[in-house]
């Protein structure tokens, strides 16, 4: 349950690139995020929405330090990550996972199950083998995945069982939050809504904050807290889930409200 401890507060975020574009013309600069201010409670579904290349998912990597942000701050618990030490960073990458998109892609194919969930233990615990292997059993069966499955690889699966050892590699370290970066979007609608009350399920039984990236409202209507719509690096509306569905403000939101399909 969400409650008002923030997790992130994110000041004057902005990330530009630089693309050459030969010779005789000068640099352009692209701005994938323009200086956007939101903080983040502990235990809410926070949830980013906008089209491909409205800066969600470069929000997200900042956030997860794949990408270092041209300008402004992350603060974690109050403190900024920028200053962070080795040791604190090692701590951060406990405390923040992610869950990919694509569930294929984003597991080795030539590791086993177990393999897989086990490799952040082995990175970053002094846990014994033993003591790996019954943790990974246990997440395992959290997330509905057969004791009989450890030693299979992932292209023995379907697209909802990959994404279910995408989350249970995520869920292993006992993180405070996890980045969920557009993850039912490869699925089949019937498999999204397991996937998505299966994350309902864990983050209740675990105290999990979500970073939900979609471009679809559809998908974050039923798993959201809050919900910021984002359209070309810019935040056009931040709400409560049920005041953006039953008042959306910006004409972006209500287009995207209204590409939502119905039955």
């Amino acid at each position: 349950m969400s409650t008002q401890e923030t997790v992130f507060e994110i000041k004057d975020l902005e990330k530009t690139y630089t693309i050459s574009r030969g010779l005789f013309k000068d640099p352009q600069v692209i701005k994938a995020v323009n200086k956007i201010n939101f903080h983040v409670n502990h235990g809410e579904t926070y949830s980013i929405v906008g089209e491909s290349g409205c800066g969600k998912s470069t929000t997200a990597k900042m956030l997860l330090n794949i990408e270092e942000p041209t300008s402004g701050k992350i603060f974690f618990r109050g403190k900024d990550i920028s200053t962070f030490n080795a040791q604190e960073w090692k701590e951060y990458r406990k405390k923040v996972q992610i869950i990919f998109q694509d569930p294929y892609s984003s597991l080795n194919p030539r590791w086993t199950v177990g393999k897989i969930i086990a490799e952040p233990l082995l990175l970053n615990t002094d846990l014994s083998k033993r003591e790996i292997e019954t943790k990974v059993y246990e997440i395992m069966k959290r997330v509905g995945l057969e004791n009989d499955w450890y030693d299979r690889y992932p292209h023995q699966f379907s697209g909802g069982q990959r994404q279910r050892i995408g989350i249970a590699r995520a869920l292993v370290l006992n993180p405070e939050v996890i980045v969920c970066d557009e993850p039912v979007s490869a699925l089949d609608v019937s498999i999204q809504a397991q996937v998505l009350n299966l994350l309902l399920d864990l983050q209740e039984e675990f105290d999990l904050t979500y970073v939900f990236i979609s471009h679809d409202l559809g998908v974050v209507e039923h798993i959201s807290d809050r919900i910021m719509v984002m359209y070309f690096g810019d935040v056009v509306e931040l709400s409560t889930v049920d005041e953006l569905f039953e008042n959306p403000k910006a004409d972006y939101t209500k287009k995207l409200l209204s590409a939502i399909p119905t039955l």
